[in-house]
């Protein structure tokens, strides 16, 4: 309580079918793994929350009940919003000053935007310049939106469980964090949530291009109940059993929500080769709960021509041995919590490593002046 210790880092992912939650704190400069903890929305999927209370009221219950669990030593959050409820959107200027970019940013935005800019929180950052055929030098600006209606809902959730926030970005960057980090090159990513699926193109680790689709892992599980006649719950245990029902000779199964994701996929990719002919996609990374669908990786690997790799967010992250199978169970379903909490140990280890820089400067610079004295 009077600020000693190792700092504790928070992550908490609201997603449809669950709340997630990451706690990390920094130990030999690497991120550690203090607590996890999750809580099934299983409930409020099904229609009207029970007891008569409101969904956000319940949402609030559930996230109370995670942290009571938890017992989490930070009382301070790094909190996710769902991609589909913002916007990203890249738009190239011609070479200005920052003080004419702002202006710009604000008038281009009304473009990108159906609603008034005072109902938005609305952020952009200048991410580098990049010659365009035939119109020379552009500057390339990623604008990030959101309606001040759902940042304030998200802001409820965490005042109602008795926590504050203190870092707040659409789920699309903390996946990007966990999963992607600063990979050289030009990566496909697709998130396939319980609800809606993320693509995003990841070039030397910054977002270019984000696209979301309000299909995901339930349209997979649904083809499955209606196909071989079971139950929800039933296809929900078969999704999960390791049996391939996409690259086997006796699967005949078709789920059109893949195909979708693989037609949108595709389109992102031409589109963004064409404006950077000199970019070529190098893989695909899967992530999210549906990320280890058997046989998948192979499909997508097989319909857009490009190696598929299962996103590993845990890979940089340090954790008990005896967690091996339940981390390997999880596999990337957890990204975006963790993603939002190595953004409070990404800051501390980059504090570190520019104190260690100006550290070891000062030493030199010492020894030098000793030696100068002594000359």
């Amino acid at each position: 309580m009077f600020g000693f210790g190792k700092p504790h880092f928070l992550g908490i992912d609201f997603g449809t079918a669950s709340i997630k939650a990451v706690e990390l704190a920094v130990e030999d400069n690497q991120p550690v793994l203090v607590n996890y903890g999750q809580v099934s929305l299983a409930d409020l999927e099904k229609g009207v929350p029970p007891q008569g209370r409101s969904y956000d009221e319940e949402i609030v219950l559930h996230l109370r009940a995670l942290m009571e669990r938890m017992r989490s030593k930070s009382r301070s959050a790094h909190v996710a919003m769902p991609a589909f409820i913002g916007l990203i959107s890249l738009i190239e200027f011609p070479l200005m000053e920052e003080s004419e970019l702002q202006e710009a940013v604000r008038f281009e935005a009304h473009k990108y935007i159906p609603s008034s800019l005072d109902d938005v929180a609305l952020s952009w950052d200048a991410i580098g310049v990049h010659n365009v055929p035939g119109g020379g030098e552009k500057m390339e600006v990623l604008l990030v939106a959101a309606l001040n209606k759902e940042v304030a809902r998200y802001e409820r959730y965490i005042a109602g469980a008795e926590l504050t926030i203190d870092f707040l970005e659409l789920e699309t960057f903390s996946i990007v964090r966990s999963i992607v980090g600063q990979e050289p090159g030009l990566v496909l990513l697709i998130d396939i949530g319980s609800r809606a699926t993320n693509l995003v193109l990841v070039e030397d680790g910054l977002v270019r291009v984000s696209r979301n689709l309000d299909i995901g892992g339930r349209d997979i599980t649904r083809v499955l109940a209606e196909s071989l006649s079971i139950t929800l719950e039933r296809a929900k245990i078969l999704k999960r059993s390791g049996k391939d029902f996409l690259m086997t000779p006796e699967a005949a199964l078709t789920f059109p929500a893949l195909q979708m994701i693989a037609s949108e996929a595709k389109r992102m990719l031409a589109s963004y080769q064409t404006k950077r002919p000199g970019v070529q996609c190098k893989s695909v990374i899967l992530s999210g709960g549906t990320a280890q669908f058997t046989g998948l990786a192979e499909y997508y690997s097989n319909a857009l021509k490009l190696p598929v790799l299962l996103g590993n967010p845990w890979r940089n992250v340090k954790y008990n041995p005896k967690l091996e199978k339940k981390i390997n169970e999880f596999g990337s379903s957890f990204s975006v919590a963790l993603g939002l909490a190595l953004h409070g140990t990404d800051m501390i280890l980059k504090k570190k490593e520019k104190e260690e820089r100006f550290t070891k400067s000062k030493k030199k610079f010492s020894f030098k002046k000793f030696l100068s004295k002594k000359i």
